[in-house]
């Protein structure tokens, strides 16, 4: 007996949760990542810039306390603030019906908190 030949529906790619359509492709192509993204990574940058000028110095207090230093330090915590503000918006954070929090990958989202010297000068004594 032969086999019946395979219908449309059995060739076609199996259901998907989510689809993009092509515009949607493109825009994504020409933006790049997401503006949380390219934040955080800044944050991560800047953080680490810091740290790093704190173990080279010869005298982290010193360091820590010179005016392009602090400068820099203010930049970090703006982003921070940018951050933990719009990060939920932008990463379209889904919100638990029961307490009404954040939730971030399934656990409650916690904004990141702001650095200070003391906790920089730590990091950089490690």
């Amino acid at each position: 007996m032969e086999k019946p030949p395979a219908s449309l529906i059995d060739t076609v790619a199996p259901a998907r949760n989510f689809t993009l359509s092509v515009e949607d492709r493109l825009r994504a192509y020409a933006q790049g990542a997401p503006g949380h993204i390219r934040r955080r990574r800044r944050i991560e940058d800047v953080d680490a810039r810091l740290v790093a000028r704190l173990a080279a110095a010869l005298s982290p207090l010193e360091a820590s306390s010179s005016p392009d230093f602090v400068a820099e330090l203010a930049l970090l915590n703006d982003l921070i603030d940018k951050h933990n503000r719009y990060y939920p918006i932008e990463a379209n954070l889904p919100v638990d019906i029961r307490t009404g929090r954040l939730l971030e990958r399934g656990i409650p989202w916690q904004p990141l908190p702001a650095v200070t010297t003391a906790e920089l000068r730590a990091r950089a004594a490690r």
